[in-house]
């Protein structure tokens, strides 16, 4: 069967003992199909059932009681089909069905939904809302390719600033319905660059979009909607990107806190981090760090967490733990690298690298760095280089074409103690320390370490 419902098309349905949540299925010409059922928590599809359709077509998926009851999205995919299909549903919190009676559907009537109210609610809104914004969009093309001296251009802009307001009451009567459906249709409109006001530049949709998350989106919805990790990202690179004010930003992501709770606000948090740590931006960790450090809503700072707890520039380096091998090859030992010791001898400063064998902008920075090695060290720049791979032949390979000598490894990825120590998210990360010790800056690329290493004349 070829998948032919739209992610927009819910189910709902009928009232079930509280003891299970399940979902009647009546498939006929889909017999001896197996198939999968999938739900959503924040970034993870998990595979609740996998089974077989038997032979008269008629099975219960039942919801586990862990997940009970659950309020969002969910795939049902046929496994093993050369042609696929399946469904994308919507579970409201109870039960419903849904048969398919023909054998090769190829129309939304061809479903039939019991008990399913809240269905005709999304499929309702959202053709209203695509009649509005079709609207919208051809008069914005007008707005925008003449200049307002032509011929009825004030016409376009009265019958713009109307849709603008009619669009402003749908919008309004949407964030009014309590139904998972109201929700949800704004998720997947922001999913698609579709704001909750008309607007007509990028800054306009921006500012609207950063709104709504901040102040009206609801974030129990979009753990469940498989549209987390989309749309936090986008909210990250707004600020970061668009609207460049660490001041809001940092406004806009307490009042998430304050909105959420321990496990929202925690997979939240963490994944704002690994984006701004994976884009080198540490500034904007170092805005979000007071409100996460001072919040009770923490789970733990493993992980994308510890950048919130290591804003080191300006303080002594942390030392290098050095994994080493003893008489007895079985037992393995730890030498510390001080940190005031870095600069040691001849040397001035100190750059410490993180980096992952594969990692793209790793390559590029270990591919460019040989050729700037030789005078850096005469101004008296030692390298140090720390591996986050996991395999020691794919370090000893990389590493072992390095002109600096030190570069070190302990096997445990970014969960190694080093990268812990150094808050290090994201590869590359580059720490520029100074004589003494302490951090001078932290940066994600060589331009930013030449453009700081240009002041220092040796």
């Amino acid at each position: 069967m070829k998948k032919v419902l739209p992610l927009l098309i819910a189910l709902f349905g009928l009232t079930l003992p509280s003891t299970a949540q399940t979902i009647q299925m009546e498939f006929p010409h889909l017999s001896g199909k197996t198939y999968d059922l999938i739900i959503f928590q924040g970034d993870a599809q998990v595979k609740v059932i996998q089974d077989t359709i038997p032979k008269n077509g008629k099975f219960t998926l039942v919801i586990p009681k862990e997940y009970a009851p659950y309020t969002g999205m969910c795939r049902w995919l046929i496994t093993n089909s050369a042609e696929g299909g399946g469904l994308n549903m919507l579970i409201p919190g109870k039960g419903f069905s849904v048969s398919c009676l023909v054998e090769r559907p190829s129309k939304e009537e061809d479903f039939i939904y019991e008990g399913n109210p809240d269905n005709k609610v999304l499929n309702t809104l959202f053709n209203e809302q695509q009649k509005i914004l079709l609207k919208a969009n051809a008069i914005i093309d007008v707005l925008n390719a003449f200049d307002k001296t032509a011929k009825n251009y004030t016409v376009y802009e009265e019958e713009y600033a109307s849709l603008k307001n009619e669009y402003a009451t749908f919008q309004s009567d949407v964030l009014k319905n309590p139904a998972y459906a109201a929700k949800v249709l704004n998720v997947l409109g922001m999913a698609k660059g579709i704001g909750t006001e008309l607007t007509r530049t990028e800054e306009e949709l921006a500012k609207n979009l950063a709104n709504y998350i901040a102040n009206d989106l609801d974030f129990n919805a979009l753990y469940t909607s498989g549209y987390w990790t989309n749309i936090i990202t986008s909210w990250t690179d707004i600020h970061t990107i668009v609207l460049q004010d660490k001041a809001v930003f940092a406004t806009d992501f307490k009042k998430i806190e304050k909105k959420t709770d321990v496990k929202l606000f925690t997979d939240i948090a963490s994944r704002v981090a690994y984006s701004l740590a994976q884009k080198g931006q540490d500034d904007y960790i170092a805005t979000l760090a007071p409100v996460v450090n001072a919040s009770t809503k923490v789970l733990s700072f493993e992980g994308s967490m510890n950048a919130y707890k290591a804003n080191l520039v300006g303080l002594q380096a942390p030392d290098i733990l050095i994994r080493q091998t003893g008489k007895d090859k079985k037992k393995q030992q730890n030498k510390a690298l001080k940190s005031k010791d870095f600069a040691s001898g001849d040397y001035k400063k100190t750059l410490v690298i993180f980096y992952e064998s594969g990692c793209g902008p790793c390559e590029n920075l270990l591919q460019q760095l040989p050729g700037y090695y030789e005078d850096l060290k005469s101004k008296g720049l030692r390298i140090i280089a720390i591996s986050a791979d996991t395999d020691q032949e794919v370090f000893k390979s990389r590493s072992s074409i390095f002109p600096w000598k030190d570069s070190f490894c302990d096997y445990q990825g970014k969960s190694g103690v080093n990268f812990k120590n150094y808050g290090t998210v994201g590869t590359p990360t580059l720490f520029l320390i100074d004589k003494s010790g302490k951090v001078e800056a932290k940066m994600a690329g060589l331009d930013e370490v030449l453009e700081k290493l240009k002041y220092y004349k040796g």
